[in-house]
């Protein structure tokens, strides 16, 4: 039977954590195989033990006497099975003699030795244990035993006191939680009591999946192991699987210990490992915490991982505590940034709705109370900002669409676009509905009003340069049109006569929008051929005006209105901003502002998110 094998292109690195060692910096695994299952059925026989010893490459020491171990348990001609693994970038020790290597070479990972070892067929039970594992034939004895009747993991002590007795779901969607308090005071003596105390308690209470490499699986359920670069996810995502087709759950027996563990090195693909349960049913027993705490993010995709906590307070999905993320750093350097007032808007229509709400700027994404918060509300611009597992996740995607990565999306509750297009396509991409919610508008801001000032009457446009011309402008100029330009950067784009403020206040910029008498509006390249609507086109609609647009994708299904028209050409823009070209009256714009108040305010995206939060905690809570 063949295995499926990939090459490595880049290291890995892990985090630090108890008992868990750094990667030495000068070790790499390019070129190491990965092993990423096998051809069609594996072969499984009715009767017998498979015993799968897998080994870091540096640490084949206690090798020789496990196999002892195993040909004792089960006899001279037991079938044991030894495969070396790179992990945390580990250097390449010597190989003993006598041992019955399936590979001359190690493998990436432990789930690609689990797989290489594997591959070949297996006997009825098979029991894996790593080499940092000390195991006696009593020891497999027992879980093998315990293998026949589902998949089990022995309860593991670390030498600092750490307990790894599986991994519970406390929060679908979100990072197995296995304990990483030392329960045991360390020290040679303090552990072997506890070992021994723990082995005459019998098994313990079933859990989600294992966590630990030293485990038995009945062979008839066995699927390939994921690659993963994070052992612990490795072990409880391939266990979860073997554990949903032998139909039951993961049951700690027996005790073990385990003299390191590897670092946590939580990526892309492992996030997507986790989020994928996200349907299941949460582990909570009866006498067990009804919430959890997010620690700190984990390297280097950023999930927190979560803990059991004390609820501080009864649930009420009346006033929730809202979080709202955005991009924007803290200070006066952010105080200008379009997210700060998108962000302040939405708060505002948050709280008529009977919400308490927070705005959290770049350098408050994590917090320390954070586990007080009911929801999390990312409003998705440059930064990516990780779920807080404490809270209900929502996702509101307003620019920036090609930063977003699939597993961003599955690590959310529920997820929004601005961009109908983008949704559309990145829902079909990566298997999670992405509802589309428009950017939108404050209509206490925004409204319509007598025109008035130096923009009454003339072609406006109120935005910095972003660092680049920006064509509807330089068109514009181009033309001659009677433009004013507001916002920094354009002392060398714009002449002096058309140059305006520098800064508006957002009451100005609504009266200029009120007064002139065509306001221009353009977007990035991603945003336009995702469908994503500038605010600013819903902010000139609101107050009355008129808006000329370049092109974006499936504009005229989500507003098609005549007071917003779009520029394909120059030749286009110079007939949109003739001043002879008329336009609708001053009463039939003012009923448009009122459509758009009513069908694009904040007031109706709060709505829609605080039904999405309701649901989410709802979900949790079943």
């Amino acid at each position: 039977m063949g295995l499926f094998r990939r090459h490595r292109r880049r290291d890995d690195t892990a985090g630090a954590g108890t008992d868990q060692e750094a990667p030495p910096a000068s070790v790499t695994t390019v070129g190491i195989p990965r092993v990423a299952g096998w051809d069609g059925e594996l072969p499984v026989r009715s009767t017998g033990v498979t015993v799968v010893l897998v080994s870091r490459s540096d640490r084949h020491d206690r090798l020789p006497p496990m196999v002892v171990a195993a040909r004792t348990a089960f006899g001279p001609e037991a079938d044991v099975r030894a495969v070396a693994y790179v992990a945390d970038a580990s250097p390449l020790g010597p190989v003993p003699t006598g041992v019955p290597w399936v590979l001359q070479e190690p493998v990436d990972g432990i789930g690609s030795a689990v797989n290489a070892a594997l591959a070949g067929g297996v006997r009825a039970v098979v029991v894996v244990v790593d080499s940092t594992v000390g195991v006696t034939e009593q020891d497999l004895q027992v879980l093998a035993e315990s293998g026949g009747r589902g998949v089990a993991q022995a309860r593991v002590w670390l030498p600092d006191g750490a307990a790894r007795h599986g991994a519970r779901l406390l929060r679908p969607g979100a990072m197995p939680w296995t304990d990483d308090a030392a329960s045991v005071v360390p020290g040679p003596d303090g552990l072997r009591a506890v070992v021994l105390a723990a082995r005459a308690t019998g098994p313990g209470p079933a859990v989600f999946a294992a966590d630990q490499p030293a485990l038995a699986l009945p062979g008839r359920a066995l699927v390939p192991a994921p690659c993963l670069p994070d052992e612990r996810m490795t072990l409880s995502a391939w266990s979860r699987a073997v554990a949903d087709r032998a139909g039951g759950d993961v049951t700690p027996v027996w005790a073990l210990g385990r003299s390191a563990e590897a670092g946590r090195t939580v990526d892309a693909a492992v996030v997507d490992a986790f989020a994928a349960w996200r349907g299941r049913a949460a582990d909570r027993p009866s006498d067990g915490p009804a919430a959890v705490v997010a620690g700190l993010p984990l390297p280097p995709w950023g999930a927190r991982p979560v803990a059991p906590a004390s609820r501080s307070r009864a649930v009420d999905d009346g006033e929730l505590s809202w979080a709202v993320k955005i991009a924007a750093p803290a200070g006066p350097e952010g105080d200008g940034w379009g997210d700060v007032h998108f962000a302040a808007e939405l708060a505002g229509a948050l709280e008529r709705l009977g919400q308490r709400v927070r705005v959290d700027r770049r350098d408050a994404h994590v917090r320390d109370d954070d586990g007080s918060d009911d929801v999390t509300l990312v409003v998705r611009g440059l930064d990516r900002v990780p779920p807080n597992p404490a809270s209900v996740n929502l996702l509101w995607v307003i620019s920036h669409p090609d930063d977003v990565a699939d597993t961003e999306l599955r690590s959310f509750d529920a997820a929004f676009a601005a961009g109908p297009v983008w949704a559309a396509a990145a829902s079909t991409r990566s298997e999670v509905p992405v509802r589309t919610l428009l950017q939108a508008t404050d209509p206490a801001v925004f409204h319509p009003s007598t025109p008035q000032g130096p923009d009454a009457g003339r072609v406006v446009f109120v935005g910095s340069t972003r660092g680049t011309a920006r064509p509807v402008v330089t068109d514009a100029v181009a033309l001659g049109a009677d433009l004013r330009v507001h916002g920094p950067g354009w002392r060398d784009l714009v002449p002096e006569g058309l140059r305006g403020a520098e800064s508006l206040s957002r009451a100005d910029v609504a009266a200029s929008y009120a007064s002139a008498r065509v306001v221009l509006n353009d977007h990035w390249p991603d945003m336009a051929s995702g469908g994503f609507v500038s605010n600013r086109v819903f902010d000139v609609l609101a107050s009355g005006g008129v808006v000329v647009t370049d092109p974006v994708d499936g504009l005229e299904d989500v507003l098609d209105v005549p007071t917003l028209a779009v520029a394909r050409s120059r030749d286009d823009l110079a007939a949109l901003l003739d001043p002879a070209r008329s336009w609708p009256t001053a009463a039939e714009r003012t009923a448009i502002a009122a459509r758009v108040a009513a069908e694009h305010s904040f007031d109706a995206r709060a709505r829609v998110l605080l039904d999405a939060a309701r649901a989410g905690r709802a979900r949790l809570r079943a």
